[in-house]
Order: structure tokens, then sequence, then C-alpha cells
């Protein structure tokens, strides 16, 4: 099968319309003419993901984040990002990349946190999505959320006795989507939250509960797992886990 065929399918899902004008999506490293007999699906891509691509006989790469998302002035073989390339390279490896397309997609990662929580209902809203749930407190839900997503990082910001029953949901990184879930929302349920985040919800009485990015979007996998189950090609889930640890797991 020609990788274009499997870019094909992803962006018949994901269409790249979709990505934010400051977004990367689309291939990163390769020939889309090239033949492909088996994919790896990666969250982030790293020289071990690489290493298990060449193990595993799988000639494509799909990552949620991009591989390359600043413009490169150089490609360095002595440096990790350069060294990965000759590594790819040398092993006709390619690399395509579905990250806000994703995010934002019917079939994609904010729908697929919707429905983990098994929302009764929910939309798609720009970069996230509003989801309902029965009501709950503040607290219940973020101890439900650490649970569902095996993270024992979670945190919240508010009143703990808060009813919750509109969440709006962001994965990865979503603290830029304060003011719009606000508006709509009783919590905002996201990653990579900065401090004024913090602040202006104590501030504004508003609720947050956040999670650790990785832990919302290695999810990611299952997503462009079901995505590509209709080319019937050899689909392997990289091995991956968070790039920290927690101080009570040493």
């Amino acid at each position: 099968m020609k990788i274009k065929q499997i870019v094909d399918v992803i962006e018949n899902a994901a269409p790249l319309s979709l990505a934010e004008e400051w977004d990367n999506v689309g291939l990163m490293v390769g020939d889309l003419n090239g033949e492909c007999t088996g994919v790896m699906l990666a969250l982030d891509l790293t020289a071990d993901v690489v290493k298990q691509a060449i193990e595993q006989g799988c000639e494509l790469i799909v990552t949620h984040h991009p591989f390359i998302f600043r413009p490169l002035k150089r490609i360095d073989f002595g440096e990790a990002k350069g060294a990965t390339i000759k590594l790819l390279i040398q092993n006709g490896i390619s690399v395509y990349s579905a990250h806000t397309n994703l995010d934002k997609s019917e079939r994609g990662l904010n729908a697929a946190l919707c429905r983990l929580f098994k929302a009764k209902s929910f939309a798609m809203d720009g970069v996230g999505a509003i989801f309902t749930v029965d009501k709950t407190t503040l607290a219940d839900f973020a101890k439900r959320t650490a649970s569902l997503l095996g993270d024992k990082s979670v945190r919240m910001i508010g009143d703990p006795d808060r009813t919750v029953e509109r969440v709006y949901v962001v994965s990865g990184s979503g603290g830029s989507e304060y003011s719009a879930a606000m508006k709509c929302a009783d919590v905002l349920l996201t990653g990579d939250l900065k401090h004024h985040n913090y602040i202006d919800a104590i501030e504004d009485g508003f609720a947050l509960v956040e999670y650790s990015h990785f832990a919302s979007e290695i999810i990611a996998q299952d997503v462009l797992e079901g995505i590509l189950k209709e080319t019937n090609i050899k689909i392997i889930k990289a091995k991956q886990s968070s790039p920290f640890r927690l101080l009570e797991e040493i």
C-alpha cells in the first residue's frame, strides 16, 4: 500500500483544513509515494520510537505531536533531532503528524475524551468540546478524571463541592480556552495550565481540573488505530511512557 493511501484515510477523518494556523501537520519526513506494509502510532517521535519501528518493520510512523514544529535552521547529525532524521532516512521510514486537525475532528481526541467520560451529550467547540455528565461535585469529577486516565498528577482549582454538569475539555494544552470555557461550562478540563490561570479561576470563582498532557493525549494511538483499521494494514502502537515521574513513584 502506498503511504499516500494511508494518509488519505487519516485526512478524510481529520482534514488538514481543521488545523490551527500556527500548527504544522502533514508529512514531516519521507515520501508519500513510498510503499508501506506497517504503521507505527506514537504520541511523540523519539529515537526510541524510530528504533521500535525498525524492529517491527514499519515504513511509516504516524504521530500526534508534530515532529517538526518550528523551522529547522540546520540538520546536524551530531544533535538529537538531526540524528533521528538520519536514522529515519537510512531506514526508509516516513513520518506523518496529525495534531490540531485530529484534536478538532469528530473522530478525534476531544471527542474520544467525551466518550471516555460517558458524556450524556457533547459538541465540538473550537479547539475543544463541551460535554455533559450526571450532576457531580468538582472533587468527585477530578477523582474520576484521575481514575479514567490513570493519571496520578491530576489537580483541581475551585470549591470541592461545586456542582459540575457541563465540562469544557481540551486535550493536551488548553489554558488559552479559559475565557471560552468560563462562558459555557462549570469546569475547564485540560492540561498545561499556567499560574495566571489558577489565579484567574480563584478570582472568578471558576473551576479547573488539570491532567498531564501525556495522559490526555496518549489516547491518540487508539484514535488513530480506529481510523486506520479500514486499511487492513499492520498497525503497531509504540511503547511510550510519561516524560516525567512523580516523586511518589521513586
